[in-house]
């Protein structure tokens, strides 16, 4: 255990020659380009003080309209309970020791866990357990609703789908009876058309023979007087 707190105090994560302080900072190892973090001459205090301490809780910004919820969000409405050190505290160590190799990273760790005695490696992954059930849990809720939008959009398809073939079918219909209903009247006006042509036609081949035959007296008749004269002129008696 002590060669891997001097490990630590050589890369710079831990010191022991700080002057005591009423509490120890914590290091955020959230980047690695962060300061030693003073001390406590307790070695166990040092080690400690490595864990990082709960960011100031900020406002949540507006979320425009379509904007994926806050994972805290959804882990609130999920029911999980806060943690005395909740799994993304351990995630930022873990990539503050990045640089380690595996090994070294899990010795570190566990000389942390066993020197500070407000948290065990257990709250963490306990806190991460709860957290991937309640994001399966929420992406669950989601493909359900989902899946009951796509029913709802499928019924309305279908509804506007039956609704056109009803309306196509009527109006279908009705072109089909008007189209009846045009020959039909194409056809009575064709014969009544017919039928009046012809009597027309009669009508004036009789009217040329009368006129021929009127014709025809007329002029034997003018003949006559061509022949003997005018007719004399009848006196009445008295």
């Amino acid at each position: 255990m002590k060669g891997i707190l001097s490990f630590l105090e050589k890369a710079g994560l831990v010191t022991t020659d700080a002057p005591p302080l009423e509490q120890a900072p914590v290091l955020d190892l959230g980047t690695t380009s962060a300061a030693p973090a003073p001390a406590n001459t307790s070695t166990a205090a040092n080690v400690a003080s490595m864990a990082p301490s709960p960011s100031p809780a900020a406002a949540p910004p507006a979320q425009s309209e379509g904007a994926p919820p806050r994972l805290d969000d959804i882990y609130a409405s999920q029911g999980v309970s806060p943690s005395a050190y909740p799994a993304e505290r351990l995630l930022r160590l873990l990539g503050g020791l990045s640089a380690m190799d595996e090994a070294t990273r899990q010795l570190a760790i566990r000389a942390m866990d066993a020197a500070d005695e407000s948290w065990t490696i257990a709250d963490p992954l306990a806190d991460a357990s709860a957290k991937v059930t309640a994001l399966a849990a929420h992406a669950g809720q989601l493909e359900a609703g989902l899946e009951q939008i796509e029913l709802d959009i499928q019924t309305q398809l279908d509804a506007v789908s039956a609704r056109q073939a009803q309306v196509v079918g009527e109006i279908q219909k009705q072109m089909a009876e008007l189209e009846a209903l045009l020959a039909r009247e194409t056809a009575r006006a064709a014969q009544e058309t017919a039928a009046h042509e012809a009597t027309l036609k009669a009508a004036r081949e009789r009217t040329a023979r009368e006129l021929e035959t009127i014709t025809q007296a007329s002029e034997q008749l003018q003949g006559l007087s061509k022949q003997f004269g005018a007719p004399p002129t009848s006196t009445a008696k008295e």
